[in-house]
């Protein structure tokens, strides 16, 4: 009806226009603003402060996007075998800034994949110890940087800020957050707000104190810092090695002034001998006052957690309409698996949260008895070990870790984990991926060991190579007004990419390098990048963050293949040369004309 009353309104108009009115039709058939916008940005992490990593762009679409083809490729230069590209690229006026895991910098004609300026830290004499004296957890990478007042900001594993020139890359300012040799690291990406970078710190894993940053983005002054462990929650004081480290950037809510930061795992990660309480603020969604730092609510996903179930996936906020109510809704999915859609303004659950009794363990262990269960339908699979053939006895999720070894799932790494979800306003649906990965558990009491003069997963002994667990992945989408999952897809890997949706359509990828667009409404994939049927040099497994964005009337879609250290060291592909370790960050668009299949730049 719509195409038919534009058709004859430009009949009465002119016959010539007719044939200009049905290829913009054609072209975008919903969204007349990307059709009218020459450039559209991606300007902050998840594009917008709500971390809804959607684009209001229908260029490319479910009619044409089996034609999607590489516009260019642009290669970060760093093949290290511990590093990895996780991160999300921001776009903002016709420029793309792209972090690595070696924190280089790079600034890019986002039309061309060009390259404008560099800023590689590492290869500046004393400006940043050798990486190798740095502690990092889970592989070297950065997830990204952010934009305002004409800078661009972003730290470094070597627990130094920056603020660079966005038009040369010089340094504006820097400032020192920690010292890196006590097991501190930024591998985080920023938020810019109201004249403000938020940014926080990891290494939870080496019992250290989570910490989040305010900084005055002019000059890089602390405006205030909140530590992720509460000392009356903590038995004595290891709340001061506590954990709860920051994995991603907070969404944020200028209009109630309030940002929502998502912790990861008590420490020591297993062994909770030393930690007796509920460990309050680690494992959560923390809303903190904008302006003060201070605590306004939390939610703890997991009480006294010993199972590493980080809060790590980034928190999403939308609206949601549910039995005649209006609410200002947040969501998440922790490593639990658990998806929890709370009310933004205080932490209340919208669909009810019921305390559920768990496994008693051991008496070292100091459990808690109950755990947070939601009403709405998990993506995750939460069930015994399917097909155990481990020769590990399988055991139900939330059984304490004890002197047997025993196999469960979700194991360490989830459920769900770092990799960002995506909210739709025109499904009104929540995508995310998650993983089925069995994990074998054992500690004993007083195993606190150390390695070297590290102390790394401290009191654990998880594997998660296990044979015979039989892991794979899944994407999928949730209904926000049912709480119930729309569709999912079966992957051969545990999911480690983040999702995107520009228009109708969904994009995410697998360990292996492919790359997908699906659509939105239904999971049906419509476009399939394999790497090993490219052309493209250096293309490892997909476990960053896509983003959508337009420049010089054209949508991209770009995404990084990096791979991903933990995946490559627990599993096998099925081609020895896909899903390892890459250096490239692809850009895909429709063909400019018929026949159009030429890479436009590849930097040697």
């Amino acid at each position: 009806m719509k195409r038919r009353t534009l058709v004859s309104h430009s009949i009465r108009l002119s016959t010539v226009l007719l044939p200009l009115v049905i290829l913009a039709v054609w072209l975008c058939p919903s969204s007349p603003s990307a059709r009218e916008r020459e450039n559209v940005d991606w300007r902050h992490h998840g594009n917008d402060l709500a971390n809804t990593r959607y684009q209001n762009v229908d260029q490319i679409n479910r009619h044409n996007v089996r034609h999607l083809q590489v516009a260019w490729a642009f290669h970060t230069g760093v093949l290290d075998p511990l590093g990895e590209l996780q991160g999300s690229p921001i776009v903002v006026d016709g420029k793309i800034f792209i972090t690595d895991g070696h924190d280089d910098v790079f600034a890019l004609n986002a039309a061309t994949g060009r390259q404008i300026w560099a800023y590689k830290p590492i290869e500046i004499p004393g400006e940043m110890p050798s990486l190798d004296d740095v502690s990092v957890c889970c592989g070297r990478n950065n997830k990204g940087v952010a934009f305002g007042d004409g800078k661009i900001f972003y730290g470094r594993l070597d627990d130094v800020f920056l603020a660079l020139n966005a038009e040369t890359g010089d340094v504006v300012w820097r400032t020192t957050l920690a010292d890196f040799r006590d097991h501190f690291v930024i591998n985080n990406a920023p938020q810019f707000v109201d004249g403000m970078v938020i940014i926080s710190l990891s290494g939870g894993e080496f019992e250290v104190r989570g910490k989040v940053f305010a900084l005055d983005a002019s000059n890089g002054n602390e405006l205030w810092h909140f530590d992720t462990t509460d000392p009356q929650s903590y038995a004595g004081d290891s709340y001061l090695r506590g954990g709860a480290a920051v994995w991603n950037p907070p969404a944020i809510d200028r209009e109630l002034g309030l940002i929502y930061v998502v912790t990861g795992n008590a420490a020591p990660d297993i062994l909770g001998e030393d930690r007796i309480g509920d460990n309050r603020f680690a494992t959560s969604i923390v809303a903190l006052g904008l302006r003060t730092g201070l605590p306004v609510w939390n939610f703890q996903a997991v009480h006294h957690d010993i199972w590493d179930y980080d809060s790590a996936q980034p928190a999403v906020l939308f609206p949601l309409r549910r039995h005649g109510r209006d609410f200002k809704a947040l969501g998440h999915c922790s490593k639990n698996g658990q998806y929890y859609i709370l009310d933004r303004r205080n932490g209340e659950a919208i669909f009810p949260v019921t305390e559920m009794d768990v496994p008693g363990g051991p008496d070292f262990q100091h459990v808690s008895p109950t755990q947070p269960f939601s009403a709405v339908e998990p993506l995750t699979p939460l069930t015994f070990v399917e097909a155990n053939d481990t020769g590990f006895p399988a055991m139900p999720q939330y059984t304490p870790p004890g002197e047997e070894t025993f196999v469960m799932v979700p194991g360490d790494d989830g459920g769900c984990e770092f990799n960002p979800a995506a909210f739709s306003p025109r499904t009104k649906f929540i995508y995310y991926g998650t993983r089925y990965e069995p994990t074998t558990f054992q500690t004993r009491s007083g195993n606190r060991k150390l390695i070297g003069d590290q102390q790394l997963h401290l009191g654990s002994t998880f594997v998660n190579r296990v044979p015979g667990s039989h892991p794979f992945g899944l994407f999928g989408a949730t209904d926000t007004r049912t709480g119930r999952i729309a569709w999912s897809i079966r992957v051969p890997l545990p999911a480690k990419s983040g999702m995107t949706v520009a228009g109708d359509l969904v994009f995410f990828g697998e360990g292996n390098g492919k790359f997908h667009a699906a659509d939105a409404r239904r999971g049906r994939i419509l476009f399939t990048f394999d790497p090993r049927r490219s052309r493209i040099r250096n293309v490892g497994g997909a476990a960053s963050a896509p983003i959508a964005y337009v420049a010089n009337g054209r949508e991209f879609i770009v995404n990084m293949f990096g791979g991903n250290v933990p995946d490559r060291n627990n599993f096998d592909f099925v081609d020895p040369d896909s899903g390892k370790l890459g250096d490239a960050i692809i850009a895909f668009a429709l063909p400019r004309h018929e026949g159009d299949d030429e890479i436009e730049n590849e930097n040697e």
